[in-house]
């Protein structure tokens, strides 16, 4: 998040996400920032506090939940339903995280959860197997499957990884991202408002801790493992899939070719980054790496995004790619099954979702906080494809759009989110 009120500017533009813009515009058609975000890092700390403290009087912001309270026994209901059941068929573990998020009653969840279903079922007559190799299974305990989990379907190609003898070399390594988000990660506890927040990577994930520390007071970081609290709103935010894609793009060249993370140039204290053996792991471990090690000639961006568009539909692993992890699995956040969401926040609709989560915690909004841009592309160094750049490639390639949204339909489904023109019809 941003260090100084210095540094601060108010989320505004709007833009349709077909549209050529820079990496600080909107991609979809409602206001929405480049405000990026998680490092592949230790989780944030005391440092939040000083950026609440520096955020303090800086003009208000939003963001967009919806909730109803009075459907908290139905939410309770589809909470002791999904941890009672376990699914008998494949099918039934291709449902969305449980709750009432986003106004959905039982009804409405259920017609999501049929159409997951109904798209198992064509994966499968496209041909698309289950991968043995992926031995992360935590869609058993937690109730749903993820496109993470070994039981989703995929292109059989990815049973092979990209350098199988190194691969075997390095034996301690993992060849593909985990069914979970990661196990480090905390979620934000309030316990005078009884909530907990739940941040996703790539949906201003730098940029909502100082916005709550400055509007609702102390917070406490636990571990994301931690049981959710009898009578706590459980409040997370998402973002438009292909949005969030063409970031976590930006933010893995960055770090690959400027050696660039979300606070700066990337370090092992707070990024994780080990110089050459970071850089030996993209080589070894994806497809893309070998187009951009010598820098990115914008002429190969098409390539270079089909590559990272195949990597991900492979779940292949390598460092940072936790920022392609489906927003399903960072919106649920405690160890078992999982418990229900209250209130999802779509980043698009920023100023309703903030005086409506306050209303659902009987809170008056102070007026005086905001929700800032902590990671504009315009602070990042240079010789990266813009975002708007990408999506004028991945418009003129509706194969590989498809692609992307088959991979994320979870997410479009779950979170109500439209289809591209190039998806509609899929599923």
């Amino acid at each position: 998040f941003c260090p100084t009120p210095g540094c601060l500017s108010r989320l505004a533009a709007t833009m349709p996400y077909t549209t050529i813009a820079e990496d600080n515009v909107p991609l979809v058609d409602t206001p929405l920032s480049e405000i990026d975000e998680q490092p592949q890092a230790k989780p944030f700390r005391a440092g939040i506090i000083v950026a609440a403290l520096a955020l303090a009087g800086v003009a208000v912001g939003a963001v967009t939940s919806y909730a109803n309270p009075a459907k908290a026994a139905e939410a309770n209901l589809m909470k002791q339903e999904s941890c009672k059941k376990t699914p008998q068929t494949e099918q039934g573990y291709y449902t969305c995280p449980p709750g009432n998020y986003l106004g959905h009653t039982a009804a409405d969840q259920e017609e999501r959860n049929a159409r997951l279903r109904s798209l198992h079922e064509k994966l499968r007559g496209m041909g698309y197997v289950h991968n043995d190799r992926e031995t992360s299974n935590s869609y058993e305990t937690r109730g749903f499957a993820t496109y993470e989990s070994s039981m989703w379907l995929k292109p059989e190609e990815c049973l092979t990884l990209p350098d199988e003898t190194w691969s075997a070399e390095n034996g301690g390594y993992l060849n593909y991202k985990e069914d979970n988000s990661p196990t480090y990660i905390t979620k934000m506890i309030n316990d005078e408002y009884k909530m907990e927040f739940h941040l996703n990577w790539k949906v201003a994930s730098t940029s909502f801790p100082s916005y709550l520390w400055c509007e609702y007071g102390t917070w406490n970081d636990v571990s994301k493992s931690t049981d959710v609290s009898t009578g706590y709103e459980v409040v997370s935010a998402v973002r438009h899939p292909l949005s969030r894609f063409v970031s976590s793009v930006g933010e893995l060249l960055q770090r690959s070719v400027n050696y660039y993370c979300p606070t700066g140039y990337c370090t092992f204290e707070t990024d994780y980054w080990q110089g050459n053996t970071t850089l030996e792991k993209f080589e070894h471990q994806t497809t893309w790496y070998e187009l951009v090690k010598n820098g990115i000639n914008e002429t190969q961006l098409p390539e270079i995004l089909e590559r990272f568009v195949a990597d991900t539909k492979c779940n292949y692993y390598t460092y940072a790619s936790e920022h392609f992890i489906t927003q399903s699995d960072f919106v649920t956040q405690n160890g078992g099954c999982a418990a229900p969401i209250n209130n999802i926040i779509q980043l698009e609709e920023l100023d309703a979702g903030l005086s409506e989560l306050a209303n659902t915690l009987g809170h008056t909004e102070s007026g005086s906080c905001s929700l800032e841009d902590s990671n504009e592309a315009s602070d990042k160094p240079g010789g990266v494809p813009s975002s708007g750049a990408m999506m004028e490639v991945l418009k003129k390639s509706p194969e590989l759009l498809k692609e992307i949204c088959y991979m994320y339909a979870q997410d479009f489904i779950c979170f109500d989110y439209d289809l591209p023109e190039e998806c509609e019809g899929l599923f």
